[in-house]
């Protein structure tokens, strides 16, 4: 015979409650918190800085989310220079993620659509007098929710992402959000081009506008 509400000296009703639920385990390149410190050591940090690696402190984070995408860019910070870590969910699976670092080219208003391609100009390292043409095609439009967190708080935007690369594998991804078009350029590194110093992640207060 068994005992109100038990069976074989197990519980009928599920946990007790006194059981906490265990929260789901975060993949480590993931909503990464802000203040977090991240040093990087690829090759593009390594011959900018002298330094085989190079600490920056998370300031901004951007998710986007999408028909079949899942990104992060995280704006990373030292005392000089702002550069941008990517990290986006390899579509088709659940925790495989492609590593970038991107630069921010430039902000604009929006002014005529977005072309097919886009012709980036970069100075010439050997002749000052050169220039080397860089061009990028647009390979996908992607709308997307944005949200942005810092250390002031989190937002939330509709955004669109226009995505380009080059035949040497290097991106352009341009985020339209509103009237304005931010645009990113960089290229794919390796997860041991990374450590993540985690901050204490605390509860941010949300605003919109």
């Amino acid at each position: 015979m068994a005992l109100f509400g038990r069976k074989n000296g197990k519980s009928l009703f599920g946990k007790r409650k006194t059981d906490k639920p265990k929260k789901p385990q975060r993949h480590e390149l993931v909503d990464i918190p802000v203040d977090s410190m991240i040093e990087l050591s690829d090759i593009t940090t390594y011959e900018e800085t002298g330094d085989t690696s190079h600490a920056y402190k998370l300031v901004t984070r951007k998710k986007y989310v999408g028909e079949g995408l899942l990104r992060y860019m995280y704006h990373i910070q030292d005392t000089e220079t702002e550069v941008v870590l990517g990290v986006d969910r390899i579509a088709g699976t659940k925790d495989e993620y492609e590593i970038s670092r991107w630069i921010v080219d430039g902000e604009e208003e929006l002014g005529d659509p977005l072309p097919d391609e886009i012709t980036l100009h970069y100075p010439h390292p050997d002749n000052e007098n050169e220039e080397i043409e860089v061009v990028y095609g647009r390979q996908d439009v992607v709308p997307a929710t944005l949200t942005v967190t810092t250390a002031q708080g989190q937002e939330e935007f509709s955004a669109e992402l226009h995505e380009y690369a080059t035949d040497g594998d290097e991106f352009m991804s341009v985020e339209l959000c509103g009237d304005w078009l931010t645009f990113y350029v960089g290229a794919l590194i390796a997860r041991s081009d990374i450590e993540i110093y985690p901050a204490i992640e605390t509860e941010a207060p949300t605003g919109g506008r």
